[in-house]
């Protein structure tokens, strides 16, 4: 590190919390930029690949690799690794925060990031400090007066798409309405974080989405579940 930074912990192991000053310090392999709850400052993080067996379950569906979207891209966990597997990655992020985290540390030329969230339509919508979730109510996909722009899927006309992430924390449903034509076109691996205890109505409205597009339940690891064409 540069001799303006600082850090906690001189000799931090791993899970060690670093905060560093400067902006242009350079991530590691296994670190990450990120703004905890209520953070104004991010701080650099040397974490292990929590969602590892996640994203592989899903990827071993995978028969092209040409576009991948990652949907709830957060500050970049699962681009990397995604980065690369596929020619292009599209991401989108509607947190300002964490796209700020992204962009220090995802470096790939092959990833695109969008800062809209993703609904059944064009919108605005309101999002807490460092939230994960659009609006304040889960389930809530009413538009309101926030600075957060929201827009379909669909509007962005996208081809190739072998593969979709999907981490949205609620807000599932408004936007698989907003995708259905991409969907069609494209017939890609999803892989949709479904969290059937704690929101089980959306979960079951999103997996009859799917269903209707010709869909089909695969398998599950811990709260992600993946849905591909027969």
């Amino acid at each position: 590190m540069g001799a303006n930074s600082t850090v906690e912990n001189p000799v931090p192991s791993a899970g060690t919390v670093q905060t560093v000053l400067v902006r242009n310090v350079m991530p590691n392999e296994n670190s990450f930029w990120v703004y905890n709850r209520w953070q104004a400052e991010p701080t650099l993080t040397e974490q292990a690949d929590t969602q590892k067996q996640q994203r592989d379950n899903g990827l071993r569906y995978v028969s092209q690799w040409r576009n991948a979207v990652d949907i709830g891209a957060h500050v970049g966990e699962w681009t990397r690794s995604l980065s690369r597997k596929f020619d292009h990655v599209i991401c989108f992020e509607p947190n300002p925060n964490f796209r700020e985290c992204f962009n220090r540390n995802i470096k790939e030329n092959n990833v695109t990031l969008h800062p809209y969230g993703l609904s059944s339509h064009s919108h605005n919508a309101i999002q807490g400090v460092n939230a994960t979730h659009l609006n304040d109510v889960l389930g809530d996909t009413e538009p309101r007066e926030g600075d957060i722009e929201c827009r379909s899927l669909d509007s962005f006309d996208l081809c190739d798409v072998d593969y979709i992430k999907i981490d949205v924390d609620g807000f599932e449903i408004p936007l698989l309405e907003g995708a259905q034509e991409t969907l069609k076109r494209n017939n890609p691996v999803i892989n949709i974080e479904m969290k059937r205890r704690k929101r089980p109505l959306i979960v079951q409205k999103a997996g009859a989405i799917l269903t209707d597009l010709g869909y089909t339940y695969k398998s599950r690891v811990k709260s992600d579940e993946v849905w591909t064409k027969s």
